[in-house]
């Protein structure tokens, strides 16, 4: 499955015990997090702070790189669900 079809059809949900464990053991600050993924420390605050519940899984591959972890660890890959709406012409 290449990275297009998996960001079509999967989300990735944090386990944010098991990700602030990591960074506890590394000694990285969200900033720390952030710089070392080359996302933006709002995302980084997202995933930590639970605002958001599901990321691409870029998102995910990014943190896990950055924790030297493997993302399967950190995260929980999940079928995507769309609602599907008709419009009544």
């Amino acid at each position: 499955m290449t990275y297009d079809e998996t960001r079509r059809t999967l989300t990735a949900r944090p386990n944010v015990s098991a990700i602030r464990m990591a960074m506890r053991f590394r000694r990285m600050t969200k900033a720390d997090l952030a710089r070392a993924s080359k996302l933006s420390k709002g995302t980084v605050g997202n995933v930590l702070n639970g605002t958001r519940r599901s990321f691409n899984p870029e998102t995910a591959n990014a943190i896990a790189d950055a924790l030297d972890l493997p993302a399967g660890d950190l995260f929980v890959l999940e079928p995507l669900r769309v609602a599907v709406t008709r419009s009544v012409a």
